[in-house]
């Protein structure tokens, strides 16, 4: 869903009636104990801007509810958010959900846009698989809880970790745990020379990756990473260059830590670039991973995804799942993550400098 300019929006008319989205929201759905005072400013600012509900609306009046689910992506160049996407939407699928999907591409009113779309029109939640970080304040404003769902307003599940908050389901990977476990794997085979390449260094996930990895390395002085640290190589291309410049120097690291997979191919074009091959361990798994023998630590997408669709289909979050999360929001749970071993994070410093 683009920005449609030419017709009233739910927030136009909450602007008009000087109450919240939410507010304006409940009142043009038909629901109970709202002022009748506000009630009426609502409905008269509706009526003089034109704006009118679609079939939402009469779901809700009906007792039906919405087979939609918007879905909240940042980049479809993203290898984890596209297998999160296909995942979801077969889940869905199975309960007789569909999604509607919005790329944001860095735009953070397309954003906002699309929930305000999502609110008036005909959905029954949002699953936020990355949202922009000016953006994620937002969903707190418009969720009811998972429960909501059964009843016709807003659920919002989120695979994203900024995304938190009252009435938010926040169901992420344990980013922490990614982190650390690469961290070690490497240490594990004897490297003491690290480069540690991030994606975007603003997203929580790549905070808390690095968080981890900062729990490895950050106290033992006998292992340089430091100064082969670089947070933001935000594409495949960035990545390559990146990396190419750390192997072409003449203290090249033996090994590296990508942040993303994305940074993880982008790694892989520059050591064939160079023909110099530092063992690695990616951070998501991606397709064609193990045709190139790469070690990555990877999130259990299937289970990740199980769960927000039965959250999204009405389902009441259980307190304490997960693994490793503090409370936040409504409900946060952590899936586990796993090391894959496939052969390019298990060489020895001995070995890459033999190649």
């Amino acid at each position: 869903m683009g920005k449609q300019n030419d017709r009233p929006t739910l927030a136009t008319v909450a602007e008009r009636a000087g109450v919240s989205i939410k507010t304006a929201s409940r009142v043009l759905n038909g629901e109970k104990h709202v002022a009748s005072a506000t009630a009426a400013k609502v409905e008269t600012a509706a009526e003089e801007l034109g704006f009118r509900l679609n079939s939402a609306a009469r779901r809700l009046r009906e007792g039906s509810r919405s087979p939609y689910i918007g879905v909240v992506l940042s980049d479809m160049d993203d290898p984890l958010q596209v297998r999160l996407l296909a995942r979801l939407e077969a889940d869905l699928a199975e309960r007789g959900l569909r999604t509607v999907v919005t790329v944001t591409g860095g735009d953070a009113e397309l954003e906002r846009t699309f929930v305000d779309e999502c609110l008036s029109g005909d959905m029954s939640g949002i699953c936020v698989v990355c949202s922009q970080p000016e953006s994620a304040s937002i969903y707190a404003t418009i969720s009811r809880g998972p429960a909501a769902a059964k009843t016709g307003e807003m659920a919002v599940v989120s695979l994203d970790p900024a995304v938190t908050g009252p009435g938010i389901v926040t169901l992420a990977a344990d980013d922490v745990d990614a982190g650390r476990r690469a961290a070690e794997q490497l240490v594990r085979h004897g490297h003491i020379s690290i480069g540690v390449i991030g994606d975007r260094a603003h997203l929580e996930s790549q905070k808390r990756r690095l968080a981890g990895i900062r729990e490895v390395l950050g106290d033992r002085g006998d292992i340089g990473w430091r100064a082969f640290l670089d947070e933001d190589a935000h594409d495949q291309a960035s990545a390559k260059n990146v990396v190419a410049a750390l192997l072409g120097s003449r203290a090249a690291p033996t090994a590296l830590i990508t942040l993303s997979a994305t940074v993880t191919k982008g790694a892989i074009d520059a050591s064939r670039r160079l023909d110099q091959w530092p063992a690695v361990v990616g951070i998501d798994d991606f397709p064609g991973a193990d045709l190139l023998d790469v070690t990555v630590v990877d999130a259990d997408i299937d289970a990740m995804s199980a769960e927000a669709v039965r959250l999204l289909d009405g389902g009441v979050p259980e307190r304490g799942a997960g693994r490793g999360g503090e409370a936040r929001g409504d409900t946060a749970a952590f899936a586990r993550v796993h090391l894959i071993r496939r052969g390019s994070g298990e060489e020895s410093p001995r070995q890459v400098t033999e190649r």
